[in-house]
């Protein structure tokens, strides 16, 4: 948490008057927690590192030069901890009135969010400025629980020059299944392969978002409807019967695909578009972004993004939603995205991701927002990608179909 600034108590002539002070100042104590009006507004969110405290505290300095009087503290735990810790935290003592979500964490933390639609009222703020499909993804029992700043679609990175080398043709804002499947084989040899793969659902949901289908329907986990189990099966078959990927090991970490990747000792990868200044350092080759392949080609986009919500139990819901229109203006989008990398959840601050990336990368991340969908997840999600790490691995391997992994799942969560 940042220090707090410590407030001085001036002498005054009498004890009455000190008294008054004295109450005075402990009504407003409770400030720096966002309890109270009147005081600096608490942020709860993850901060896992430096570059978290970083980024939050470039929304607060960028939100400062649209309001002036934003006045907002940063305290909170790691990523993973935080959607644990946040409850806890809620039901302590002079508890934060700002909270972090992502869209598809929303309905986990809905019992501590407010909705926020009677204060979009109220302040006038244009949500459909945003993108509609974390705007969707944060809404839950038709009230929205908090405001985007950034909408991330997850697209495909490729190695242009070894396209070029393979006498291939570049994808575009369009690629079908069938040409990237002709493109990887192709790519493919005896001891390299094309595509990386990393254990965990979140890329094979992007897949099959792409095509369509979805793993939650009403807010319950739907792993068992026919159109997921045969997109997960086909990502599967990259690996069983397509040969252009190797099966990922259930220990393996995210960063060993992307290692791979950046290394040249695969081709292609399927990743989320705040990589991409990362991948350009990394590379040594000429870097390549399209949309995720579907079975049309057309672009269908999983967007994945999070926001900033209000705390049910705040005291200040008013200075909390100011913080949170200064926080999101489009300025300080603008500024995040040049700064962070983040794509912006509003249309008009996405051109300032655009600055320093390739034309066709921009032209994708654009193609895959003007149809997304968020991923939503349900509050076992968590369970989720445990278990799908895990069984996955036969699942790729071909010892397992996605009917049998995904039942398996199902019936394992209970939701």
């Amino acid at each position: 948490m940042t220090p707090r600034s410590k407030r001085t108590a001036f002498r005054v002539g009498t004890a009455i008057l000190m008294a008054g002070a004295l109450a005075a100042l402990a009504g407003c104590s409770g400030g720096n927690s966002g309890a109270t009006t009147g005081g600096p507004i608490a942020m709860y969110t993850w901060v896992s590192s430096q570059s978290d405290r970083d980024q939050w505290q470039g929304f607060i300095d960028l939100g400062k030069k649209v309001d002036p009087s934003l006045d907002v503290t940063i305290e909170g735990p790691s990523f993973n901890d935080y959607w644990t810790k946040v409850k806890t935290r809620l039901s302590g003592s002079n508890p934060p009135c700002l909270l972090t979500t992502q869209a598809a964490r929303a309905q986990e933390l809905s019992g501590l969010l407010m909705p926020l639609d009677d204060l979009i009222k109220k302040y006038k703020l244009d949500t459909s400025a945003f993108d509609s499909s974390m705007l969707k993804g944060m809404t839950v029992d038709g009230t929205i629980r908090a405001i985007p700043y950034d909408a991330e679609p997850i697209v495909l990175y490729y190695n242009k020059d070894a396209f070029t080398a393979a006498g291939l043709d570049l994808p575009s804002t369009t690629y079908t299944r069938d040409q990237f499947i002709a493109d990887a084989k192709k790519l493919t040899t005896a001891d390299h392969k094309a595509l990386a793969i990393a254990p965990g659902f979140f890329i094979p949901n992007a897949w099959a978002i792409a095509d369509g289908a979805e793993a939650v329907k009403s807010g319950k986990l739907d792993l068992t409807n026919s159109k997921l189990v045969d997109q997960v099966q086909s990502y599967f078959d990259l690996v069983s019967k397509d040969g252009i990927a190797k099966a990922p090991e259930a220990a393996d970490a995210s960063d060993a695909s992307q290692a791979a990747f950046t290394s040249g000792a695969v081709d292609m990868l399927i990743e989320g578009p705040w990589m991409y200044g990362t991948f350009a350092d990394a590379a040594k080759f000429d870097l390549g972004v399209t949309i995720v392949p579907s079975t049309s080609g057309d672009a269908h986009g999983m967007t994945a993004g999070s926001g900033f919500g209000i705390a049910k139990n705040c005291k200040d819901p008013d200075g909390a939603f100011k913080a949170i229109v200064a926080m999101t203006d489009t300025s300080v989008l603008k500024g995040q995205a040049e700064k962070r990398g983040i794509v912006p959840s509003r249309a008009d601050a996405q051109s300032a991701w655009a600055e320093g990336k390739s034309p066709e990368a921009y032209a994708a991340v654009q193609a895959l927002l003007k149809n997304a969908t968020a991923q939503l997840t349900t509050p076992t999600w968590n369970q989720v990608e445990t278990l799908f790490t895990q069984y996955g691995v036969e699942g790729y391997r071909g010892d397992k179909t996605a009917k049998d992994v995904l039942n398996t799942i199902q019936n394992s969560v209970g939701q």
